[in-house]
């Protein structure tokens, strides 16, 4: 008798939520965001403090890069050491601080919020669980709705953090054309999930080591990708910013290093080719995910992985990253790991 066909995992699931969970956003966050996005416009802070761990901080940096290009307000992520360990006073009168979190649980996310609002700052918290230490600490809570998550590596609570992210800032910016791009998103990342990123996968499980590169909100997929070739392939690779490729990691090319690329739509879709065009050039295996053709896409070198049409250039990390996801977790099994509970890792992580 044949062997029925595999029981999917919880991050297999998980993974096959996303569409689901943006949809869920769309219809029962949306206000929630849009007026986090006008509290912010009113208070038209000086700084946005990020505090986040993880597949959190990764979404941080998209909301730095949202933030900074969109509105020009700067955007610095604190170590939540600066509260937690070393009780530092924060002078942060008239900013906000931004907590992003799936559990919500982790006591130095919360000592460093706290420490935040004690410093004059609006705290807003985005996470999974509201009735959280960092809920119950927030002056604003934004739940992202994404359902319980059980794998270990988060995969669909990243994808509603960027998707509530764009929401809030689009709000905060005025900026009618992202926000009615977030509304496409659920049908666009349903065909990302669709898409065949296997060609990757004899070259990873080759590879001694990976670079994952990415710009701007793109940085924030590739930081993410690096880490779940870690955590769920345990396969070592690093993520750079296509610019800081060329100030020396370009140093490792040769041996067994190969390269994953995420392109861009937007302005830095230049110096991510740019940086792609070293590489290979000093003969790195590339792999690159984009759009042949697409507006504000320049030529890739390497070997393409098919990319699905995103709404808005703000919006293609997400979608990238569904494909990453499905990639990653299909790898992990093909390699004999677990992509469900990694070793040596819990679901929440409570460091202080």
């Amino acid at each position: 008798m044949s062997a029925g066909p595999r029981d999917p995992g919880w991050m297999a699931r998980e993974i096959a939520e996303i569409p689901e969970v943006v949809a869920r956003q769309l219809d029962e966050g949306a206000a929630l965001y849009r007026e986090a996005g006008r509290r912010l416009a009113r208070l038209d802070p000086p700084v946005l403090v990020t505090c986040a761990r993880g597949t959190s901080d990764n979404a941080a940096t998209y909301l730095k890069y949202l933030v900074e290009t969109r509105l020009g307000v700067p955007v610095a992520s604190v170590g939540p050491s600066v509260g937690s360990v070393y009780g530092a006073a924060l002078r942060l009168s008239g900013a906000a601080v931004m907590t992003i979190s799936q559990s919500g649980g982790s006591p130095d996310l919360a000592a460093l919020q706290a420490r935040a609002r004690d410093g004059g700052a609006l705290a807003l918290a985005l996470v999974n669980n509201p009735d959280s230490p960092v809920g119950a600490g927030a002056g604003m809570v934004l739940p992202l709705l994404a359902g319980p998550e059980r794998a270990v590596a988060a995969t669909k609570s990243y994808v509603a953090s960027l998707a509530a992210t764009a929401l809030v800032v689009a709000e905060w910016a005025g900026d009618g054309a992202l926000a009615g791009a977030v509304a496409r998103l659920p049908e666009a990342i349903e065909r990302a999930l669709g898409l065949d990123w296997s060609p990757l996968g004899p070259a990873a499980r080759a590879a001694g080591s990976m670079l994952v590169i990415g710009r701007g909100p793109g940085l924030s997929v590739a930081l993410e990708a690096a880490l779940k070739l870690k955590e769920t392939c345990r396969l070592h690779a690093e993520a750079f910013s296509a610019a800081e490729v060329l100030h020396g990691p370009i140093a490792l090319a040769g041996g067994d290093l190969c390269a994953l690329v995420f392109g861009a739509e937007d302005a830095a879709a230049d110096s991510i080719a740019a940086a792609a065009h070293a590489l290979a050039g000093h003969g790195v295996p590339l792999f690159v995910a984009h759009r042949a053709g697409a507006a504000g896409a320049p030529p890739l070198p390497g070997r393409a992985l098919p990319q699905a049409p995103a709404p808005h250039p703000l919006l293609v990390p997400l979608v990238q990253a569904a494909s990453f996801y499905g990639f990653a977790e299909a790898l992990a099994r093909e390699l004999g790991h677990d992509p469900d509970a990694p070793p040596h890792l819990s679901k929440v992580t409570r460091t202080v």
